[in-house]
């Protein structure tokens, strides 16, 4: 693929993400942005720490794959 036409694609999800836009690519699923408030984890030895909030990409996959023989 053309170096540029991958740093526009890349410029323009990231414009989206930022806007918190959802992004879909026909026959490859949809990115979304999920928003995850501060909270507590607790891990395994008993330590707690805050987490900050968090906005995470989530990519949905809208490929169907069939297991038929």
């Amino acid at each position: 693929m053309d170096t540029e036409f991958i740093y526009a694609f890349k410029e323009v999800l990231r414009e989206q993400f930022v806007n918190k836009n959802s992004v879909e690519i026909e026959g490859l699923g949809t990115f979304d942005v999920k928003h995850y408030e501060q909270h507590q984890k607790r891990y395994d030895n008993g330590k707690v720490v805050m987490m900050p909030p968090a906005d995470v990409v989530e990519f949905k996959s809208n490929i169907r794959i069939s297991y038929e023989n």
